[in-house]
């Protein structure tokens, strides 16, 4: 089975521009319309020492309090 390496169409702004009025329209019926890309942002959260704590910990490895 051959493949097609869609790479180019998630790093070139310009190909992403494409695929948001092809999608768009796919998706309304209608032209002109362009489809929002998700973007996710996780906040990191830090102590009052300002050590990022990972989820699920109790305690700041660094200073030792509780969070």
């Amino acid at each position: 089975m051959e493949g097609i390496d869609l790479t180019k169409y998630q790093e070139d702004e310009k190909e992403k521009e494409k695929i948001r009025k092809i999608m768009g329209k796919v998706l309304s019926g209608h032209d002109g319309y362009e489809a929002l890309e998700e973007k996710k942002t996780e906040k990191q959260r830090k102590c009052e020492c300002g050590w990022p704590i990972e989820a699920g910990q109790k305690f700041c490895s660094e200073c030792g309090t509780r969070v």
